[in-house]
């Protein structure tokens, strides 16, 4: 397995893991009514957006690199 293939996977893993994370702290922020749950459904999100920002930025830059 090349680095970029190991990377592209690391990134969807790591997108679906903040999709995870940010729906379970949105259903135990609305079984506790915790606030601090709500804190982290927030991080969980901007994480989710950086991780897609992220994996654009690097398919294009790695287009510009022809590595096999």
């Amino acid at each position: 397995m090349s680095l970029k293939s190991f990377h592209i996977i690391f990134i969807i893993i790591s997108t679906l893991f903040s999709i995870f994370f940010g729906f379970w702290c949105y259903s135990e922020w609305i079984t506790t009514q915790n606030n601090a749950y709500l804190i982290y459904l927030f991080i969980g999100i901007i994480l989710f957006l950086s991780l897609l920002y992220y994996s654009k930025w690097f398919l294009k830059e790695i287009s510009n690199i022809n590595v096999n």
